[in-house]
């Protein structure tokens, strides 16, 4: 597994500020998924609201959205920068009438929405599917955009041994602080497979799998790793936790191509597009 650690990558009082800025913004917008973790997608109209809002938040968006970012990363990993062009298709500043309206749509329920409204929905998902496809498919070059979220994870939040998901290539989590004093786990665990590592399941068995390394989460700190098929991590459980642990999560993901990096992998784990749309 290719992974790299950077402490301190942004300061301990900013991570204070952008957790105190997203408490004030954002207390309503956050989508709940697996275990109980609340998210707020970085191509949604309530990240957009809150980086309209926070001064911290805009700044750190800026950094993390450029050709900037992708090179420290790739750097870090020894990789060739000429492989990725960094772009937006998900991320628009300035959302027309029509792509705020879809938003909007989107991040309701199925069941809420009127059958003009579901036309509109269904009509400009399969337009923006067909755009990006056609787009970001038929070219030479490997298109990807940043899609990340900000995430709060609970007490009793853990993830399994897994790889990331089908299209993420270049994977990130920066954390804004540690676990409550008392508490234990919420730690990133690294994995290596024991068995045949030219075809190493998406989500292979804990018997199967060595420990590596842990990795505790601390304010500042920037992990990130090479989604291929050997990079297996879980999270352990989070315990006796009075407060969530801050972090960001994110990839720069493409937006047409196959990642050739997980061809050895058994499994496919689809990218959720839908997070972002």
């Amino acid at each position: 597994m290719k992974y790299k650690i950077l402490e301190n990558f942004i300061d301990k009082n900013f991570c204070n500020a952008l957790i105190k800025d997203a408490n004030l913004f954002s207390k309503n917008d956050y989508i709940k998924v697996l275990n109980n973790r609340l998210i707020l997608p970085s191509s949604s109209l309530a990240f957009l609201k809150l980086i309209n809002n926070s001064k911290p938040w805009k700044e750190l968006h800026n950094q993390l959205n450029s050709q900037d970012f992708l090179k420290t990363i790739l750097k870090a990993l020894d990789l060739n920068e000429k492989n990725f062009e960094v772009t937006n298709f998900f991320f628009n500043h300035k959302p027309s009438t029509f792509l705020k309206k879809y938003k909007l749509l989107n991040s309701k329920k199925i069941s809420t929405i009127g059958n003009l409204n579901l036309f509109f929905y269904a009509f400009y998902k399969i337009y923006r599917y067909l755009i990006r496809k056609f787009k970001f498919t038929f070219t030479s070059k490997n298109y990807v955009e940043l899609l990340y979220d900000y995430s709060k994870s609970p007490n009793g939040y853990k993830r399994e041994i897994h790889r990331d998901s089908d299209s993420r290539t270049i994977v990130f989590l920066i954390y804004f602080n540690s676990i409550t004093q008392d508490g234990k786990g919420g730690n990133l665990e690294l994995y290596k497979y024991k068995k045949n590592e030219r075809a190493i399941p998406s989500r292979p068995d804990t018997n199967d799998c060595k420990l590596i390394e842990t990795i505790l989460p601390e304010a500042g700190k920037l992990v990130t790793f090479l989604n291929s098929n050997t990079s297996l991590h879980a999270v352990s459980e989070m315990t006796n936790c009075s407060g969530y642990r801050h972090f960001l999560y994110g990839s720069f993901t493409l937006l047409g191509k196959k990642n050739n990096l997980i061809k050895s992998s058994v499994g496919s784990l689809k990218t959720n597009y839908n997070f972002f749309e």
